[in-house]
């Protein structure tokens, strides 16, 4: 398999000491779990429309700022569950996989674009909906707005009016909080840079998955700083492919 990046993002040696290898490999488990020898040497025979070639090659991108799943560690090579996922699904399929990294702006532009097949780790929202055929979903992520200490009062949609958010360019956080009359929002390029923003107080909340949170909070040395105030909504990773190609989905799905 062939791995592509774009950009860096911190080391993760401190977290992956503090969390243990033992979590990294049973979290790589389940999500291969589902992937059978029996089931992909059928792909053929199950996807696709009558008469729709198979794809012998496919492009997929992710965001290159969410550890566990999709990361840089500390010498800026790619890592996480996803690189393992893709090489299983290709040594099952015999489809070649280019898994680029990159920022998820850019990630959602490139699928948009027709420059890659598949976008991994998105969720399914209304607005995605007319973009994308998405997969069934393999895992939950909750986002939850965080607050520096200083702030208190914070504990739900209701009590965000008045205050600058902070947020990632392209994260479904922006449309869940438009759509509840929050409009006030700093976007950043990735979420590093929103926590940088954040520990330099250019902001003071932010919307934000958990897991990367956690991460980047705790690397930084600001997991007291700034708090968990409640969790917006619990988001489920899919995979997606551009609207009206149900047979690539199908032929991934099987795949897997």
């Amino acid at each position: 398999m062939r791995i592509q990046h774009q950009s860096q993002a911190p080391s993760l040696t401190r977290w992956l000491k503090a969390t243990g290898r033992c979590c990294w490999l049973l979290c790589v488990g389940v999500l291969l779990l589902n992937a059978q020898p029996g089931r992909a040497n059928q792909a053929a025979a199950e996807t696709g429309a009558p008469g729709a070639a198979q794809r012998q090659a496919i492009h997929v991108v992710s965001d290159d700022n969410f550890p566990p799943y999709l990361f840089r560690n500390a010498d800026g090579q790619v890592e996480g569950y996803l690189v393992d996922l893709w090489q299983l699904f290709e040594e099952k399929t015999g489809i070649k996989v280019t898994l680029t990294a990159t920022n998820w702006a850019n990630a959602q532009s490139m699928i948009q674009a027709r420059q890659a097949d598949v976008i991994d780790l998105i969720f399914q929202t209304p607005g995605r909906e007319a973009l994308y055929e998405f997969s069934k979903p393999y895992a939950d992520s909750p986002s939850s707005l965080f607050t520096h200490a200083s702030i208190s009062g914070i504990y739900g949609i209701q009590t965000l009016k008045g205050f600058q958010i902070g947020v990632q360019a392209g994260d479904a956080c922006i449309e869940q909080l438009k759509s509840q009359g929050i409009h006030s929002l700093l976007t950043y390029p990735n979420y590093a840079t929103l926590i940088a923003a954040a520990r330099s107080q250019e902001v003071k909340i932010f919307c934000m998955d958990e897991s990367p949170a956690n991460f980047y909070l705790y690397q930084t040395g600001s997991q007291h700083e700034f708090l968990k105030s409640f969790v917006l909504y619990t988001g489920q990773f899919h995979r997606a492919v551009p609207k009206g190609e149900v047979a690539l989905l199908r032929q991934i799905e099987t795949g897997m």
